[in-house]
């Protein structure tokens, strides 16, 4: 048996998984251990009373006893099938199953999240900057609201009676950028964003007016109703944005797709541990352009240093009338960047730089310069194009931090 301290190969975590035999399992909704096991976790679930009510063996309900009501504890035959619900969610959305019961409700036979989970999942996502919220008072107006009345006998239903209300009309709407964007730090507001023609990404408005007509607002012990009302509208300001724009975040499905086809390869070292060479990742990471503008700056670096030794040795030839040089093999190479050039850069130079970098530092820095680009369409296409090449660096990020030499 391996030391507590001891390096142990990638075949001994195989076959023995956290130094546990090999006959542990895991939770899997179609296997019969597997389900048995989950059926055991949620049986325990619906023990506590630490979790909410639909996920309880029992709960307290109040009933009429004479006179008198009191509370009377009554058996839940859907709990166990509420855990295992919850149990398969924690796996899809990678969540504790605690995380999960204490942030959903099972409302009309549906796992709802919270909005506070919601905005916390597109926080976290790093897909945006953090949601910001912007309120504006519109004034009062009047809105109306139908509430239940009598039972009608005759039409066997309640009768609807419309009710009239005059609230302040706030409006609140949800909005950040892309992380790929840099938030300038003097824009503060939504408006300011739009000004400077920023990518913004905004949800639909909410207003008080909508909480009126909807019904939220006259439902009993309401919130809308007291000064929560402008925490009520950011948190439903925050879901129709994840329910929008990031609806594969709330569901768990946003890194799905990258996990299942990242696979990397190996390389067992004399000491029967495993290393992976980093550098193949991050080049793998990169797009075609990246890797044809690596190669350039390669074959331009012999070339460079042979003239600052001797200048006469290498003489500089001039290509066509766009000024680009000749490389040592012949091939026409991309013009060279100088810091005496003054004003904005190019479209076609900002993507340049984007597709050379080989760091998420370099990349950040070729981002920065987006900014200054006049054309909003060239800068939605830089904007698309710095997404994709931090999403690859991400995820050769993710490979390389996978694929430790060793296990303790």
């Amino acid at each position: 048996m391996n030391a507590p301290n001891q390096a142990r190969t990638l075949a001994d975590v195989a076959q023995k998984p956290n130094g546990l035999g090999a006959t542990d399992i895991s939770v899997d909704m179609f296997s019969a251990q597997g389900f048995a096991l989950a059926q055991r976790i949620a049986t325990a679930f619906a023990s506590s009373n630490a979790v909410p009510a639909q996920f309880r063996s029992v709960v307290i309900k109040r009933e009429k006893q004479g006179s008198d009501y009191v509370d009377v504890e009554v058996p839940n035959p859907a709990a166990i099938g509420n855990g295992l619900v919850a149990l398969e969610v924690a796996q899809a959305v990678r969540m504790s199953v605690t995380a999960v019961m204490q942030n959903a409700d099972v409302i009309e036979g549906k796992l709802r999240w919270s909005a506070k989970f919601v905005i916390a999942a597109i926080n976290a996502s790093g897909r945006f900057h953090p949601l910001r919220f912007d309120i504006a008072n519109r004034g009062p107006i009047k809105a109306t609201y139908k509430e239940k009345g009598q039972w009608n006998r005759d039409q066997r239903k309640y009768d609807m009676i419309e009710k009239e209300v005059e609230v302040e009309n706030l409006v609140c709407v949800a909005w950040t950028l892309p992380r790929s964007v840099p938030m300038p730090g003097n824009i503060h507001t939504l408006a300011q964003a739009k000004n400077a023609q920023l990518p913004v990404v905004e949800s639909a408005p909410v207003s008080m007016k909508m909480a009126v007509e909807e019904g939220w607002y006259a439902k009993p012990g309401s919130k809308w109703q007291t000064e929560m009302k402008h925490l009520m509208l950011q948190y439903r300001a925050g879901s129709f944005f994840g329910n929008i724009h990031a609806p594969d975040i709330v569901m768990g499905m946003g890194h799905t797709t990258e996990e299942a086809v990242d696979t990397i390869d190996v390389t067992q070292q004399p000491d029967g541990t495993y290393a992976v060479d980093v550098e193949s990742l991050r080049r793998s990471g990169m797009s075609p352009a990246a890797q044809r503008a690596e190669q350039a700056q390669q074959s331009e670096a012999p070339a460079a240093a042979a003239q600052q030794v001797d200048p006469q040795a290498q003489p500089h030839h001039q290509g066509t009338e766009h000024g680009e040089t000749t490389a040592p093999d012949g091939q026409s190479a991309a013009p060279a960047q100088t810091a005496s050039k003054s004003g904005p850069l190019s479209e076609s130079e900002i993507a340049a730089r984007l597709n050379a970098a080989n760091s998420s530092d370099e990349l950040n820095a070729a981002i920065a310069l987006i900014a200054d680009v006049p054309d909003p369409d060239a800068e939605q296409r830089l904007t698309d194009l710095a997404t994709s090449l931090r999403s690859k660096f991400e995820r050769a990020g993710r490979r390389a931090r996978g694929a430790a030499p060793s296990v303790e």
